[in-house]
Protein backbone atom coordinates (compact mmCIF):
# COMPACT_ATOMS: atom_id res chain seq x y z
CA UNK A 1 0.00 0.00 0.00
CA UNK A 2 2.76 2.58 0.99
CA UNK A 3 4.57 2.31 -2.61
CA UNK A 4 0.81 2.78 -4.30
CA UNK A 5 0.57 5.97 -1.94
CA UNK A 6 4.19 7.20 -3.34
CA UNK A 7 2.86 7.10 -6.42
CA UNK A 8 -0.31 8.42 -6.12
CA UNK A 9 1.35 11.51 -3.31
CA UNK A 10 3.34 12.39 -6.62
CA UNK A 11 0.44 12.23 -9.17
CA UNK A 12 -1.40 14.45 -6.74
CA UNK A 13 1.61 17.19 -6.39
CA UNK A 14 2.14 17.07 -10.40
CA UNK A 15 -1.27 17.65 -11.04
CA UNK A 16 -1.73 20.15 -8.55
CA UNK A 17 0.84 22.14 -10.13
CA UNK A 18 -0.55 21.97 -13.45
CA UNK A 19 -4.29 22.99 -12.79
CA UNK A 20 -2.68 25.82 -10.88
CA UNK A 21 -1.53 27.00 -14.27
CA UNK A 22 -5.44 27.32 -15.19
CA UNK A 23 -5.98 30.59 -13.50
CA UNK A 24 -9.64 30.93 -13.45
CA UNK A 25 -12.45 30.35 -14.94
CA UNK A 26 -12.23 28.73 -18.37
CA UNK A 27 -13.45 25.79 -20.70
CA UNK A 28 -10.32 25.04 -22.95
CA UNK A 29 -8.11 21.52 -22.42
CA UNK A 30 -4.79 21.20 -22.41
CA UNK A 31 -2.26 18.95 -24.00
CA UNK A 32 -0.02 17.09 -21.33
CA UNK A 33 2.88 18.64 -22.84
CA UNK A 34 1.60 22.36 -22.21
CA UNK A 35 0.79 20.62 -18.24
CA UNK A 36 4.32 19.14 -17.60
CA UNK A 37 5.70 22.93 -18.95
CA UNK A 38 3.62 24.54 -16.61
CA UNK A 39 4.54 22.41 -13.93
CA UNK A 40 8.49 23.26 -14.28
CA UNK A 41 8.45 26.99 -13.31
CA UNK A 42 8.27 28.74 -10.19
CA UNK A 43 6.13 31.31 -11.45
CA UNK A 44 3.40 28.95 -12.36
CA UNK A 45 3.74 27.35 -9.03
CA UNK A 46 3.04 30.68 -7.55
CA UNK A 47 -0.39 31.02 -9.67
CA UNK A 48 -1.35 27.43 -8.70
CA UNK A 49 -1.20 28.82 -4.93
CA UNK A 50 -3.48 31.80 -5.60
CA UNK A 51 -6.01 30.00 -7.87
CA UNK A 52 -8.83 28.37 -5.90
CA UNK A 53 -7.50 24.74 -6.58
CA UNK A 54 -9.33 21.63 -5.16
CA UNK A 55 -7.69 18.33 -4.80
CA UNK A 56 -10.40 15.32 -3.72
CA UNK A 57 -9.51 11.57 -3.07
CA UNK A 58 -11.97 9.71 -4.32
CA UNK A 59 -12.90 6.14 -3.62
CA UNK A 60 -13.80 5.15 -7.50
CA UNK A 61 -13.04 6.56 -10.52
CA UNK A 62 -14.95 4.85 -13.55
CA UNK A 63 -13.28 3.15 -16.72
CA UNK A 64 -15.69 5.77 -18.53
CA UNK A 65 -17.12 9.31 -18.28
CA UNK A 66 -20.23 8.22 -20.22
CA UNK A 67 -23.12 8.56 -18.25
CA UNK A 68 -24.72 5.56 -20.35
CA UNK A 69 -21.86 3.32 -20.02
CA UNK A 70 -22.52 1.04 -17.04
CA UNK A 71 -22.84 3.33 -13.73
CA UNK A 72 -20.27 5.38 -14.78
CA UNK A 73 -22.63 8.30 -14.81
CA UNK A 74 -22.76 8.64 -11.24
CA UNK A 75 -18.91 9.89 -11.17
CA UNK A 76 -19.80 12.17 -13.86
CA UNK A 77 -22.55 13.54 -11.23
CA UNK A 78 -20.23 13.33 -8.32
CA UNK A 79 -17.51 15.55 -9.58
CA UNK A 80 -19.75 18.17 -10.95
CA UNK A 81 -19.65 17.80 -14.20
CA UNK A 82 -23.05 15.77 -14.95
CA UNK A 83 -26.62 17.21 -14.52
CA UNK A 84 -30.26 15.72 -14.76
CA UNK A 85 -33.55 17.47 -15.47
CA UNK A 86 -34.52 16.80 -11.64
CA UNK A 87 -32.28 16.35 -8.42
CA UNK A 88 -32.27 15.52 -5.04
CA UNK A 89 -31.73 17.74 -2.44
CA UNK A 90 -30.17 17.35 1.51
CA UNK A 91 -33.61 15.77 2.93
CA UNK A 92 -33.66 13.68 -0.54
CA UNK A 93 -36.59 15.58 -2.10
CA UNK A 94 -36.69 16.19 -5.66
CA UNK A 95 -36.10 19.06 -6.65
CA UNK A 96 -35.86 20.88 -10.31
CA UNK A 97 -32.83 21.15 -11.98
CA UNK A 98 -32.25 21.37 -15.57
CA UNK A 99 -36.12 21.21 -15.75
CA UNK A 100 -37.87 23.98 -13.51
CA UNK A 101 -41.21 22.14 -13.22
CA UNK A 102 -43.13 19.02 -14.50
CA UNK A 103 -46.41 17.58 -14.42
CA UNK A 104 -48.53 14.64 -14.77
CA UNK A 105 -51.37 14.99 -17.20
CA UNK A 106 -52.65 10.85 -17.35
CA UNK A 107 -51.26 7.75 -15.96
CA UNK A 108 -48.66 7.66 -19.29
CA UNK A 109 -48.12 11.03 -19.67
CA UNK A 110 -45.36 13.77 -17.56
CA UNK A 111 -44.67 17.47 -18.90
CA UNK A 112 -41.44 18.91 -18.21
CA UNK A 113 -40.26 22.09 -18.62
CA UNK A 114 -36.92 22.61 -19.26
CA UNK A 115 -35.01 26.04 -17.79
CA UNK A 116 -34.70 29.10 -20.53
CA UNK A 117 -31.21 30.26 -20.75
CA UNK A 118 -29.34 27.26 -19.71
CA UNK A 119 -26.42 26.07 -22.37
CA UNK A 120 -23.74 23.09 -22.51
CA UNK A 121 -20.58 23.69 -21.77
CA UNK A 122 -19.25 24.46 -25.72
CA UNK A 123 -22.61 27.08 -25.43
CA UNK A 124 -24.99 25.11 -27.21
CA UNK A 125 -28.72 25.83 -25.78
CA UNK A 126 -29.92 23.10 -24.15
CA UNK A 127 -33.66 23.18 -25.13
CA UNK A 128 -36.09 19.97 -24.73
CA UNK A 129 -34.51 18.56 -28.22
CA UNK A 130 -31.00 18.48 -26.34
CA UNK A 131 -32.55 16.56 -23.22
CA UNK A 132 -34.93 14.06 -25.10
CA UNK A 133 -31.61 13.23 -27.28
CA UNK A 134 -29.90 12.53 -23.95
CA UNK A 135 -33.06 10.57 -22.63
CA UNK A 136 -33.06 8.07 -25.76
CA UNK A 137 -29.37 7.95 -25.63
CA UNK A 138 -29.22 6.04 -22.45
CA UNK A 139 -31.91 4.06 -23.34
CA UNK A 140 -30.25 2.90 -26.67
CA UNK A 141 -27.32 1.99 -24.79
CA UNK A 142 -28.06 1.15 -21.80
CA UNK A 143 -30.31 -1.84 -20.65
CA UNK A 144 -30.73 -0.62 -16.90
CA UNK A 145 -32.89 2.17 -18.27
CA UNK A 146 -35.79 0.34 -18.87
CA UNK A 147 -35.70 -0.31 -15.33
CA UNK A 148 -36.66 3.06 -13.89
CA UNK A 149 -39.41 2.94 -16.40
CA UNK A 150 -40.77 1.72 -19.84
CA UNK A 151 -40.13 4.40 -22.73
CA UNK A 152 -42.92 5.04 -24.56
CA UNK A 153 -42.22 7.75 -27.28
CA UNK A 154 -40.76 11.41 -25.79
CA UNK A 155 -42.04 14.60 -27.74
CA UNK A 156 -39.68 18.29 -28.18
CA UNK A 157 -41.59 21.38 -28.33
CA UNK A 158 -39.28 24.72 -27.73
CA UNK A 159 -38.40 24.29 -24.15
CA UNK A 160 -41.40 21.37 -23.28
CA UNK A 161 -40.41 17.84 -23.09
CA UNK A 162 -43.03 15.76 -23.12
CA UNK A 163 -42.49 11.85 -21.61
CA UNK A 164 -45.18 8.84 -22.74
CA UNK A 165 -44.71 5.68 -20.35
CA UNK A 166 -45.88 2.36 -21.71
CA UNK A 167 -46.74 1.78 -18.07
CA UNK A 168 -48.27 3.61 -15.26
CA UNK A 169 -44.78 4.77 -13.32
CA UNK A 170 -45.17 6.64 -10.00
CA UNK A 171 -41.74 7.17 -9.83
CA UNK A 172 -40.84 8.51 -12.87
CA UNK A 173 -40.10 12.12 -11.66
CA UNK A 174 -37.69 10.92 -8.52
CA UNK A 175 -35.89 7.85 -11.27
CA UNK A 176 -34.80 10.52 -14.12
CA UNK A 177 -32.33 12.05 -10.71
CA UNK A 178 -30.54 8.72 -11.58
CA UNK A 179 -27.26 10.19 -13.33
CA UNK A 180 -27.74 7.50 -15.91
CA UNK A 181 -30.22 9.99 -17.75
CA UNK A 182 -27.53 13.03 -17.18
CA UNK A 183 -28.01 15.71 -19.99
CA UNK A 184 -25.39 15.43 -22.34
CA UNK A 185 -24.70 17.56 -25.72
CA UNK A 186 -25.24 13.83 -28.33
CA UNK A 187 -24.41 16.43 -30.86
CA UNK A 188 -20.78 16.22 -30.36
CA UNK A 189 -18.49 13.69 -31.47
CA UNK A 190 -19.97 10.18 -30.04
CA UNK A 191 -16.11 9.04 -30.00
CA UNK A 192 -15.26 12.00 -27.37
CA UNK A 193 -18.43 10.66 -25.08
CA UNK A 194 -16.29 8.45 -23.26
CA UNK A 195 -13.09 11.00 -21.94
CA UNK A 196 -14.96 14.14 -22.12
CA UNK A 197 -18.85 14.10 -22.68
CA UNK A 198 -20.04 18.15 -22.43
CA UNK A 199 -22.32 18.65 -19.68
CA UNK A 200 -23.96 21.42 -18.05
CA UNK A 201 -22.20 21.45 -14.40
CA UNK A 202 -20.56 24.07 -12.65
CA UNK A 203 -17.29 21.88 -13.90
CA UNK A 204 -16.13 21.10 -17.21
CA UNK A 205 -13.43 17.73 -17.89
CA UNK A 206 -10.21 18.95 -18.81
CA UNK A 207 -8.22 15.79 -18.75
CA UNK A 208 -9.69 11.98 -17.81
CA UNK A 209 -7.21 8.93 -17.04
CA UNK A 210 -9.48 5.98 -16.57
CA UNK A 211 -9.89 4.59 -12.79
CA UNK A 212 -7.12 7.02 -12.03
CA UNK A 213 -7.61 10.69 -12.53
CA UNK A 214 -10.29 13.53 -13.90
CA UNK A 215 -9.01 16.97 -13.66
CA UNK A 216 -11.68 19.55 -14.13
CA UNK A 217 -11.96 23.51 -14.97
CA UNK A 218 -14.80 25.63 -14.32
CA UNK A 219 -17.41 26.29 -16.33
CA UNK A 220 -17.40 29.95 -16.70
CA UNK A 221 -21.20 29.87 -18.45
CA UNK A 222 -22.86 28.06 -15.74
CA UNK A 223 -26.30 28.30 -15.58
CA UNK A 224 -26.99 28.43 -11.48
CA UNK A 225 -24.39 31.00 -10.65
CA UNK A 226 -20.39 31.11 -10.25
CA UNK A 227 -18.53 27.83 -9.30
CA UNK A 228 -16.80 28.81 -6.34
CA UNK A 229 -13.36 26.88 -7.68
CA UNK A 230 -10.91 27.52 -10.69
CA UNK A 231 -9.97 24.00 -10.99
CA UNK A 232 -10.22 20.66 -9.17
CA UNK A 233 -8.24 17.28 -9.69
CA UNK A 234 -10.16 14.28 -8.47
CA UNK A 235 -8.07 10.85 -7.63
CA UNK A 236 -9.04 7.43 -7.62
CA UNK A 237 -7.96 5.97 -4.24
CA UNK A 238 -9.88 2.78 -3.45
CA UNK A 239 -8.54 2.00 -0.02
CA UNK A 240 -10.35 4.31 2.90
CA UNK A 241 -6.31 3.78 5.08
CA UNK A 242 -4.96 5.68 2.28
CA UNK A 243 -7.86 8.75 2.19
CA UNK A 244 -7.61 8.94 5.51
CA UNK A 245 -3.35 9.43 4.61
CA UNK A 246 -4.30 11.83 2.13
CA UNK A 247 -6.16 14.32 4.47
CA UNK A 248 -3.53 14.09 6.81
CA UNK A 249 -0.71 15.33 4.71
CA UNK A 250 -2.37 17.49 3.23
CA UNK A 251 -2.33 16.16 0.11
CA UNK A 252 -6.19 16.18 -0.33
CA UNK A 253 -8.70 18.50 0.54
CA UNK A 254 -11.62 16.54 0.44
CA UNK A 255 -12.56 12.75 0.62
CA UNK A 256 -15.36 10.34 1.53
CA UNK A 257 -16.53 7.58 2.69
CA UNK A 258 -13.84 7.07 6.05
CA UNK A 259 -14.07 4.27 7.75
CA UNK A 260 -16.02 5.03 11.22
CA UNK A 261 -13.04 3.86 12.66
CA UNK A 262 -11.28 6.24 11.46
CA UNK A 263 -13.16 9.62 11.91
CA UNK A 264 -12.08 10.27 15.01
CA UNK A 265 -8.67 11.56 13.20
CA UNK A 266 -10.41 13.95 11.89
CA UNK A 267 -11.74 15.54 15.64
CA UNK A 268 -9.74 18.71 15.60
CA UNK A 269 -12.19 21.39 14.08
CA UNK A 270 -9.39 23.57 13.57
CA UNK A 271 -7.71 21.67 10.96
CA UNK A 272 -11.07 19.61 9.61
CA UNK A 273 -14.46 19.44 8.90
CA UNK A 274 -16.59 16.47 9.26
CA UNK A 275 -20.34 15.78 7.38
CA UNK A 276 -22.33 13.22 8.60
CA UNK A 277 -25.65 12.04 7.55
CA UNK A 278 -28.01 8.52 7.72
CA UNK A 279 -28.98 8.07 3.48
CA UNK A 280 -30.49 5.17 2.09
CA UNK A 281 -26.98 2.83 1.86
CA UNK A 282 -27.19 -0.51 3.85
CA UNK A 283 -24.70 -3.21 4.22
CA UNK A 284 -26.42 -6.18 3.65
CA UNK A 285 -25.57 -10.19 3.09
CA UNK A 286 -26.84 -11.73 0.18
CA UNK A 287 -27.88 -15.46 0.96
CA UNK A 288 -27.46 -17.16 -2.00
CA UNK A 289 -31.47 -18.86 -2.03
CA UNK A 290 -30.97 -21.17 -5.05
CA UNK A 291 -27.88 -23.19 -3.51
CA UNK A 292 -28.83 -26.48 -1.18
CA UNK A 293 -29.40 -25.39 1.82
CA UNK A 294 -30.36 -21.99 1.96
CA UNK A 295 -32.66 -23.00 -0.24
CA UNK A 296 -34.66 -23.86 2.51
CA UNK A 297 -36.55 -20.88 4.52
CA UNK A 298 -35.96 -22.52 7.69
CA UNK A 299 -32.16 -23.00 7.36
CA UNK A 300 -32.02 -18.96 6.17
CA UNK A 301 -34.22 -18.32 9.08
CA UNK A 302 -31.46 -20.01 11.97
CA UNK A 303 -28.87 -18.33 10.29
CA UNK A 304 -30.44 -14.79 10.45
CA UNK A 305 -31.26 -15.91 14.49
CA UNK A 306 -27.17 -16.71 14.40
CA UNK A 307 -26.06 -13.44 13.92
CA UNK A 308 -25.43 -10.94 15.75
CA UNK A 309 -26.37 -8.39 13.85
CA UNK A 310 -26.04 -4.96 16.38
CA UNK A 311 -23.50 -5.73 17.96
CA UNK A 312 -21.77 -5.83 13.92
CA UNK A 313 -23.95 -2.78 13.58
CA UNK A 314 -22.26 -0.89 16.32
CA UNK A 315 -18.69 -1.84 15.92
CA UNK A 316 -19.08 -0.26 12.18
CA UNK A 317 -20.74 2.62 13.17
CA UNK A 318 -24.05 2.03 11.56
CA UNK A 319 -27.78 2.15 12.60
CA UNK A 320 -28.86 -1.43 13.61
CA UNK A 321 -30.65 -2.55 10.72
CA UNK A 322 -34.61 -3.90 10.84
CA UNK A 323 -35.01 -4.43 7.68
CA UNK A 324 -34.36 -3.57 4.02
CA UNK A 325 -35.06 -0.22 4.05
CA UNK A 326 -33.06 2.67 5.74
CA UNK A 327 -34.91 4.61 8.89
CA UNK A 328 -34.13 7.77 6.49
CA UNK A 329 -37.19 6.99 4.57
CA UNK A 330 -40.61 6.32 5.92
CA UNK A 331 -40.68 2.92 4.18
CA UNK A 332 -37.96 1.93 6.74
CA UNK A 333 -39.22 3.26 9.71
CA UNK A 334 -42.53 0.42 9.79
CA UNK A 335 -40.68 -2.47 9.54
CA UNK A 336 -39.54 -4.18 12.72
CA UNK A 337 -37.00 -7.18 13.03
CA UNK A 338 -38.85 -10.37 12.91
CA UNK A 339 -35.34 -12.55 13.45
CA UNK A 340 -33.25 -10.80 15.89
CA UNK A 341 -30.44 -12.20 17.60
CA UNK A 342 -31.32 -16.16 19.55
CA UNK A 343 -28.47 -18.58 18.68
CA UNK A 344 -30.62 -20.81 20.92
CA UNK A 345 -33.41 -21.00 19.00
CA UNK A 346 -31.14 -21.08 15.60
CA UNK A 347 -29.48 -24.22 17.39
CA UNK A 348 -33.19 -25.60 18.02
CA UNK A 349 -34.25 -24.81 14.17
CA UNK A 350 -31.67 -26.79 12.60
CA UNK A 351 -31.86 -29.48 15.14
CA UNK A 352 -35.73 -29.66 13.55
CA UNK A 353 -34.50 -29.56 10.06
CA UNK A 354 -32.03 -32.51 10.98
CA UNK A 355 -28.51 -31.23 10.53
CA UNK A 356 -26.75 -32.33 13.69
CA UNK A 357 -23.39 -32.80 14.29
CA UNK A 358 -23.30 -36.38 14.82
CA UNK A 359 -19.45 -36.68 15.62
CA UNK A 360 -18.75 -34.13 18.20
CA UNK A 361 -15.97 -31.94 15.97
CA UNK A 362 -18.52 -28.77 16.24
CA UNK A 363 -19.64 -28.90 12.71
CA UNK A 364 -23.06 -29.81 11.95
CA UNK A 365 -23.62 -32.30 8.43
CA UNK A 366 -25.95 -32.70 5.88
CA UNK A 367 -26.04 -35.30 3.54
CA UNK A 368 -23.46 -37.45 5.95
CA UNK A 369 -20.82 -34.51 5.31
CA UNK A 370 -20.05 -31.74 7.42
CA UNK A 371 -21.92 -28.08 6.46
CA UNK A 372 -19.10 -25.27 5.03
CA UNK A 373 -20.17 -22.52 3.21
CA UNK A 374 -18.63 -20.39 0.99
CA UNK A 375 -18.76 -16.38 1.70
CA UNK A 376 -17.12 -14.29 -1.03
CA UNK A 377 -16.06 -10.62 0.12
CA UNK A 378 -14.34 -7.77 -1.76
CA UNK A 379 -14.01 -4.05 -0.80
CA UNK A 380 -17.13 -2.40 -1.44
CA UNK A 381 -17.95 1.42 -1.97
CA UNK A 382 -14.38 2.16 -0.90
CA UNK A 383 -14.96 0.40 2.88
CA UNK A 384 -13.85 -2.36 4.57
CA UNK A 385 -16.62 -3.00 6.54
CA UNK A 386 -17.55 -5.98 3.72
CA UNK A 387 -14.49 -8.23 6.10
CA UNK A 388 -15.44 -6.76 9.18
CA UNK A 389 -19.07 -8.25 9.12
CA UNK A 390 -18.20 -11.59 7.25
CA UNK A 391 -15.20 -12.18 9.75
CA UNK A 392 -18.28 -11.64 12.37
CA UNK A 393 -20.75 -13.45 10.65
CA UNK A 394 -17.88 -17.12 10.19
CA UNK A 395 -17.64 -16.47 14.48
CA UNK A 396 -21.03 -16.84 15.03
CA UNK A 397 -22.00 -19.20 12.52
CA UNK A 398 -19.94 -22.36 13.96
CA UNK A 399 -21.32 -21.35 17.46
CA UNK A 400 -24.29 -22.96 16.06
CA UNK A 401 -22.22 -25.99 14.36
CA UNK A 402 -22.04 -23.94 10.86
CA UNK A 403 -18.91 -23.79 9.04
CA UNK A 404 -18.28 -20.39 7.04
CA UNK A 405 -15.20 -20.07 4.53
CA UNK A 406 -14.14 -16.52 3.49
CA UNK A 407 -13.09 -15.93 0.26
CA UNK A 408 -11.65 -12.75 -0.80
CA UNK A 409 -11.79 -11.76 -4.26
CA UNK A 410 -11.55 -9.22 -6.79
CA UNK A 411 -14.14 -9.40 -8.70
CA UNK A 412 -17.14 -9.94 -6.89
CA UNK A 413 -19.31 -9.19 -10.13
CA UNK A 414 -18.02 -12.14 -11.94
CA UNK A 415 -18.68 -14.31 -8.63
CA UNK A 416 -22.53 -13.27 -8.23
CA UNK A 417 -22.94 -13.85 -11.87
CA UNK A 418 -21.36 -17.99 -11.72
CA UNK A 419 -24.24 -18.37 -8.73
CA UNK A 420 -21.40 -20.17 -6.85
CA UNK A 421 -21.31 -19.01 -3.72
CA UNK A 422 -23.71 -19.14 -0.33
CA UNK A 423 -22.99 -15.59 0.91
CA UNK A 424 -21.65 -12.08 -0.25
CA UNK A 425 -21.78 -8.73 1.54
CA UNK A 426 -22.76 -5.90 -0.27
CA UNK A 427 -23.01 -1.84 0.20
CA UNK A 428 -25.85 -1.51 -1.29
CA UNK A 429 -28.22 1.89 -1.81
CA UNK A 430 -31.47 0.25 -1.37
CA UNK A 431 -33.10 4.13 -2.55
CA UNK A 432 -30.71 5.11 -4.93
CA UNK A 433 -32.88 7.82 -6.43
CA UNK A 434 -34.88 8.19 -2.79
CA UNK A 435 -37.74 5.75 -4.16
CA UNK A 436 -38.58 2.57 -2.67
CA UNK A 437 -39.46 0.76 -5.89
CA UNK A 438 -36.01 0.62 -8.03
CA UNK A 439 -34.39 -1.53 -5.58
CA UNK A 440 -37.17 -4.16 -5.54
CA UNK A 441 -37.34 -4.29 -8.98
CA UNK A 442 -33.79 -4.75 -9.49
CA UNK A 443 -32.94 -7.26 -6.24
CA UNK A 444 -35.81 -8.84 -5.43
CA UNK A 445 -38.48 -9.20 -8.36
CA UNK A 446 -38.05 -13.08 -9.63
CA UNK A 447 -35.70 -12.90 -12.70
CA UNK A 448 -34.24 -9.50 -11.98
CA UNK A 449 -31.53 -7.68 -12.98
CA UNK A 450 -29.28 -7.71 -9.99
CA UNK A 451 -31.28 -10.71 -8.30
CA UNK A 452 -27.93 -12.43 -8.01
CA UNK A 453 -29.05 -14.14 -4.49
CA UNK A 454 -32.01 -16.05 -6.57
CA UNK A 455 -34.97 -14.33 -4.45
CA UNK A 456 -38.26 -15.67 -5.93
CA UNK A 457 -41.83 -14.97 -4.24
CA UNK A 458 -45.12 -14.81 -6.61
CA UNK A 459 -46.72 -12.77 -3.77
CA UNK A 460 -43.59 -10.34 -3.83
CA UNK A 461 -43.76 -10.29 -7.09
CA UNK A 462 -47.64 -8.86 -7.55
CA UNK A 463 -46.98 -5.92 -4.79
CA UNK A 464 -43.64 -5.13 -6.65
CA UNK A 465 -45.76 -4.82 -9.75
CA UNK A 466 -48.51 -2.88 -7.94
CA UNK A 467 -45.98 -0.34 -6.33
CA UNK A 468 -45.38 0.49 -9.91
CA UNK A 469 -48.76 1.48 -10.46
CA UNK A 470 -48.56 3.86 -7.10
CA UNK A 471 -48.67 7.60 -7.51
CA UNK A 472 -49.65 8.85 -3.89
CA UNK A 473 -45.59 9.49 -1.98
CA UNK A 474 -47.02 8.45 1.26
CA UNK A 475 -48.83 5.10 -0.13
CA UNK A 476 -45.97 4.43 -2.14
CA UNK A 477 -44.10 3.91 1.03
CA UNK A 478 -46.43 1.96 2.73
CA UNK A 479 -46.69 -0.43 -0.24
CA UNK A 480 -42.55 -0.50 -0.02
CA UNK A 481 -42.51 -1.47 3.74
CA UNK A 482 -44.98 -4.24 3.99
CA UNK A 483 -42.67 -5.50 0.58
CA UNK A 484 -40.14 -5.48 2.74
CA UNK A 485 -41.81 -7.22 5.80
CA UNK A 486 -42.06 -10.14 3.61
CA UNK A 487 -38.83 -10.23 2.40
CA UNK A 488 -37.70 -10.01 5.98
CA UNK A 489 -40.11 -12.65 6.51
CA UNK A 490 -38.62 -15.04 4.42
CA UNK A 491 -35.24 -14.18 5.23
CA UNK A 492 -33.99 -13.86 1.89
CA UNK A 493 -30.74 -11.68 2.80
CA UNK A 494 -29.77 -10.69 6.37
CA UNK A 495 -29.75 -6.64 6.62
CA UNK A 496 -26.96 -5.82 9.00
CA UNK A 497 -26.66 -2.01 9.18
CA UNK A 498 -27.78 1.11 7.76
CA UNK A 499 -24.55 3.41 7.00
CA UNK A 500 -23.92 6.91 7.88
CA UNK A 501 -22.43 8.40 4.87
CA UNK A 502 -19.39 10.74 5.11
CA UNK A 503 -17.14 13.77 3.77
CA UNK A 504 -13.87 14.84 5.37
CA UNK A 505 -12.78 17.91 4.12
CA UNK A 506 -9.63 20.23 4.92
CA UNK A 507 -11.03 23.40 7.27
CA UNK A 508 -10.02 25.41 4.80
CA UNK A 509 -12.72 23.95 2.38
CA UNK A 510 -16.64 25.31 3.28
CA UNK A 511 -19.85 24.82 1.57
CA UNK A 512 -19.45 21.02 1.24
CA UNK A 513 -22.40 19.27 1.92
CA UNK A 514 -23.10 15.32 2.51
CA UNK A 515 -25.84 14.45 1.04
CA UNK A 516 -28.39 11.12 1.88
CA UNK A 517 -28.35 10.32 -1.59
CA UNK A 518 -24.89 9.43 -2.69
CA UNK A 519 -25.02 11.53 -6.64
CA UNK A 520 -23.29 14.08 -5.18
CA UNK A 521 -20.14 15.35 -3.92
CA UNK A 522 -18.72 18.95 -5.96
CA UNK A 523 -21.11 21.07 -5.95
CA UNK A 524 -21.06 25.33 -6.99
CA UNK A 525 -20.93 26.31 -3.35
CA UNK A 526 -17.54 24.83 -2.56
CA UNK A 527 -14.83 27.15 -2.26
CA UNK A 528 -11.33 27.05 -0.64
CA UNK A 529 -8.68 29.42 0.75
Amino acid sequence: MLHNWKRLTLGIICAGLAAGMLGGCGNAAKTASEETTSADTQSQENTQQDAAHLNVAMFWVSTSLDPADGYDGWVLSRIGAGETLVKLDENAEAVPCLAESWEQTDEYTWIFQIREGVTFSNGNPVDAQACMNAIQRAFDLNSRSSEYFQLDSMEADGQTLTIHTIQPTGAIVNNLCEPLFTIVDTSVDEQTMDTAPVCTGPYVIDTFLPETEVTLVCNDDYWDGTPGLDSISVFSVPDSDSRVLAMQSGEADLTTTIDNSNLALFADESQYNVYETIGPRTNVVYYNNARPLLDEKEFRQAVSMAVDKDTYAELIGCAPATGLYSTALACGQQVEDVYPYDPQQAGEILDSLGYLDTDGDGVREADGKNIQLQYYIAADHGSADSTIIAQAVQSDLIKVGINVQLIQTENMSDVRASGNYDFCSANDSTAPTADPEIFLVQHYLTGGSSNYQNYSNPEVDQLIEALASTFDPDQRQQQAGDISRKILEDAGSLYIGYIYGNTVTSSRVSGAVQFPIDYYIITKDITIK
